[in-house]
C-alpha cells in the first residue's frame, strides 16, 4: 500500500510526461521511461544492466519498479513500489484526464500480474 506522499510523487512523475496516453503502452510492455527535462521516470528491474547491478549496486525487487524524480537521490527522490500499485495510480490518472481506453488497458495489465 502506498503512502500519501508516495502516491503524490507517482502522480507527479506520471503527470510530467508530455504524452500521457503513451504511458499506458509503456506499462503494458513493462517498459521504463524517463523525462530528461526534469529527471522523472520509472525503471523496471529488467531495465537494469550488469553495470547498474554490479558497479552501481542498483537493485529493484522482483514485482516492483523504481519511481524517481529530480534525477533521484541525493537531491530528488527514488523509491520502489509494486508494479500493481504503479498501474493502479496510472489508471486513475489516465481516467481522470479522459483517457478511458488507456486506463482500461492498464487495468487489464493489473489483472495479469495478480
Amino acid at each position: 500500500m502506498l503512502s500519501t506522499d508516495e502516491k503524490d510523487k507517482v502522480i507527479e512523475e506520471i503527470s510530467l510526461w508530455s504524452k500521457l496516453p503513451e504511458l499506458s503502452k509503456f506499462a503494458v510492455k513493462r517498459h521504463g521511461y524517463g523525462n530528461s527535462d526534469g529527471g522523472f521516470g520509472v525503471t523496471y528491474e529488467h531495465d537494469l544492466d550488469d553495470y547498474d547491478r554490479e558497479v552501481e549496486g542498483n537493485y529493484i525487487p522482483k514485482g516492483c519498479l523504481e519511481v524517481y524524480g529530480f534525477w533521484g537521490k541525493p537531491d530528488g527522490y527514488e523509491f520502489h513500489i509494486s508494479e500493481k500499485d504503479y498501474l493502479l495510480v496510472l489508471a486513475e490518472v489516465l481516467k481522470k484526464e479522459g483517457f478511458e481506453p488507456e486506463a482500461k488497458e492498464v487495468l487489464n495489465k493489473v489483472t495479469e500480474i495478480t
